[in-house]
């Protein structure tokens, strides 16, 4: 009869296994339980239970020092990513704004998700990076408004979008942005400015100087 050990270490991991309720593991050549003494020479590895069983705690790196965090960090690639990042929100927020007739607010906490993911990538833990990835949210929030705008305008008078930004008369488009301002949507802007804060920090570390 094969002991604990010799089971944990062969039948578990072999793709014979099988499960016979009132008797438990068994091998599914035999239908019955291991009886094999210290090596089974019928043993076959199953490389898929392998692959698809959860990561030990030995498969994790070791926990960097600050030091070592601060070396890793890549400010350029993270405002890279995250410049990229806003400009995509931006573009959405004004399309699906015009396709569907509705500013939807609740966008503006996806663009600071979206925002502080990317400027992510450069792997920060200083202020900075947080900081960076809420302005560009904000700039991103303010450009999908706008493009919004232009975009309400150009539907609205069966206008070429290029024709009615180089024609448009901006302090009336800064007028509006105002006033969508003093309305709910700065408590959007809110959203998104502290959710591409919070999400703009490599995620093994707390960042520098707590939340916003």
């Amino acid at each position: 009869m094969a002991t604990t050990e010799e089971i944990e270490k062969y039948c578990r991991n072999c793709v014979s296994r099988d499960f016979v309720n009132g008797k438990g593991l068994v091998c599914s050549r035999t239908k019955d339980l291991p009886a094999f003494e210290e090596e089974c020479e019928d043993f076959k590895k199953d490389e898929d239970l392998e692959r698809w069983a959860p990561p030990k705690p030995e498969d994790f790196p070791v926990s960097m020092t600050r030091e070592e965090m601060l070396a890793e960090e890549n400010l350029p690639k993270g405002i890279l990513y995250a410049v990229v990042a806003c400009l995509v929100g931006a573009a959405a927020w004004g399309l699906i704004s015009v396709s569907t007739g509705y500013q939807i607010g609740y966008m503006a906490i996806g663009i600071g998700f979206l925002v502080g993911f990317a400027m992510r990538q450069g792997k920060g833990i200083r202020p900075v990076f947080g900081i960076i990835g809420a302005a560009l949210a904000l700039i991103s929030c303010v450009l999908g408004d706008f493009f919004s705008i232009i975009g309400y305008i150009a539907k609205d008078y069966d206008m070429a979008y290029t024709a009615v930004l180089s024609g448009v008369d901006y302090a009336e488009i800064f007028s509006l942005l105002i006033e969508n301002l003093a309305s709910m949507t700065i408590l959007f802007y809110g959203f998104a400015v502290y959710e591409a804060y919070k999400f703009s920090f490599r995620p093994q570390n707390q960042p520098e100087g707590g939340k916003i």
